[in-house]
């Protein structure tokens, strides 16, 4: 299996990720680099994508440092926290997403520091380096 590395950058601040092997995960490689403006929707960023795929294993209910695609958007989505729609501590999308992979425990702090409105680019990262 060759691990698909991808960065987002925003701003000044890298934050580093794996996606997984699902079919969405691979369409969204395959269109990288992917640029737009981060919208905040509670503990989640998102920014639109010309990428058009259906719902692949949709889930009501993500885990902290999840990339998801929401196809309603189309959106790519990293969540770091509770949304509007979350109960307790659950970590819940407006609606179902597509999971398609993690990013680095490392980075969660750093997307804290992301504006509504500033520039956010999702690229594959190739041997080592962005």
């Amino acid at each position: 299996m060759n691990e698909k590395k991808i960065a987002f950058l925003i701003g000044q601040n890298q934050i580093r990720g794996v996606l997984n092997d699902s079919t969405t995960a691979q369409s969204i490689y395959s269109a990288l680099p992917l640029s737009g403006n981060v919208n905040l929707w509670g503990k989640e960023i998102y920014f639109s994508v010309s990428v058009r795929v259906p719902l692949e294993n949709g889930k009501e209910v993500v885990e902290l440092g999840d990339i998801a695609y929401w196809p309603e958007g189309p959106a790519v989505c990293i969540f770091f926290g509770p949304t509007p729609a979350s109960k307790g501590n659950e970590i819940r999308p407006y609606s179902k997403v597509s999971v398609i992979g993690k990013i680095d425990d490392s980075s969660i702090k750093t997307l804290y520091n992301a504006r509504i409105g500033e520039e956010i680019t999702m690229k594959p990262i190739t041997n080592g380096g962005v």
